[in-house]
Order: structure tokens, then C-alpha cells, then sequence
């Protein structure tokens, strides 16, 4: 009996705040976590464009993939990252809009041949968007994959790979170089067709 008063004693004459490598270890590693996210928060992308750039990037985008929608995630993605390799494109597609707005067309191919008939570099400008949305790249950048409007047409039935056949980390590296095929084809070329009309 003596000896549980005497801890009882013993334990009210500890120091309320003890200090332990446990407890600043546990203290330091939440002062870390809590100071990263804040961070990370600040320092979160903001748009590289307004409201209203989105709105006529995704209108033009529309029209030339004759679509009623577009997703906006993966169109916000696809301007910041056309944006971010060339500044010139916020202009051309501005043009584009403003040639979208003066005139009703009919179909994709009738606005992207007016649209390099009024001016040639917008040619360039439609094929860095169309590459964008159909095959999730621009530049060097994979902005989407399973997303890729190239995919659209099979989405219910057949999905791309999304897994890798080699080493991990392999499609960060620079492919190999292919030699050029010295063979020649056993065909006669073809004429290609672009869009039957």
C-alpha cells in the first residue's frame, strides 16, 4: 500500500511537459508535413490564362473537331502546355476565335481552310491544337494518354495500354536510332487522300 502512495507521489512530481526523442521527432516531422503543404499550396500552378481564353480556346477547339464538347480539364492542360512552349499561339488562337465569330461554317475543313487562307500561320497553329487534342501531345510534352481524342472512337470496346513492356522508366529516355530502311516497297505509291468530299 505504501509503495502505490509513493508512486502516486512520485508520478505528481513529474513535470507535466516531458520531452522525449519520440515526441520531438514525431513534433518535427509535423511541423515539416504542415510547412511542405503550405508550401505546396502557395506554390500551386495558377492558370496560365483567364476564363475567357479557356472559353475561346475550347470553342475553336470545338469547331475544328466538329464536337459539341470538348472536357475542360483536359483543354485547360492542352492551352497551358501550348502556352507554355510558344506565347504566340494565344494570339493565333485569338485570331481564330475572331475568325470563328465573323462567320457561320458549316464544318471543321471549310473553317481551317479559311482560317489559312486569312493567314498562313494559323495553318501551324490548328495542327499543334489538333495534335494536342487527338493524340495528347504537344511539343515533346504527353499532356494526356487514355484521354486522347484518338481513342474516342474505340473507348467502349478497346483500350489503350497502360502498362510498359520494358525497364520502368523507360519512355523518359531518348529512343534508339533507327537506320533508315534501304528496301524499297513492293507497291507502287498510292495517292493519298486526306477527306473524300
Amino acid at each position: 500500500m505504501l509503495k502505490n502512495l509513493y508512486t502516486n507521489r512520485h508520478d505528481l512530481r513529474r513535470p507535466l511537459l516531458r520531452v522525449s526523442r519520440r515526441g520531438i521527432l514525431a513534433g518535427g516531422i509535423s511541423l515539416l508535413t504542415a510547412t511542405s503543404l503550405r508550401l505546396h499550396a502557395e506554390e500551386a500552378k495558377s492558370p496560365l490564362a483567364s476564363r475567357d481564353e479557356y472559353e475561346r480556346f475550347f470553342e475553336v477547339s470545338r469547331r475544328l473537331m466538329d464536337r459539341e464538347k470538348v472536357h475542360p480539364l483536359i483543354g485547360q492542360a492542352l492551352y497551358d502546355t501550348l502556352l507554355s512552349q510558344r506565347a504566340a499561339y494565344r494570339s493565333e488562337i485569338n485570331q481564330l476565335h475572331d475568325l470563328l465569330t465573323t462567320k457561320e461554317f458549316s464544318s471543321a475543313a471549310e473553317f481551317a481552310r479559311e482560317a489559312e487562307h486569312s493567314d498562313n500561320a494559323l495553318k501551324e497553329t490548328i495542327h499543334a491544337l489538333m495534335h494536342g487534342w487527338y493524340r495528347g501531345v504537344v511539343g515533346q510534352t504527353v499532356v494526356v494518354y487514355r484521354a486522347a481524342a484518338m481513342f474516342a472512337l474505340t473507348d467502349d470496346a478497346v483500350f489503350p495500354k497502360t502498362y510498359a513492356t520494358a525497364r520502368p522508366f523507360y519512355w523518359t529516355e531518348k529512343p534508339p536510332v533507327v537506320e533508315t530502311p534501304t528496301a524499297a516497297p513492293a507497291l507502287s505509291p498510292s495517292e493519298y487522300v486526306a477527306e473524300s468530299q
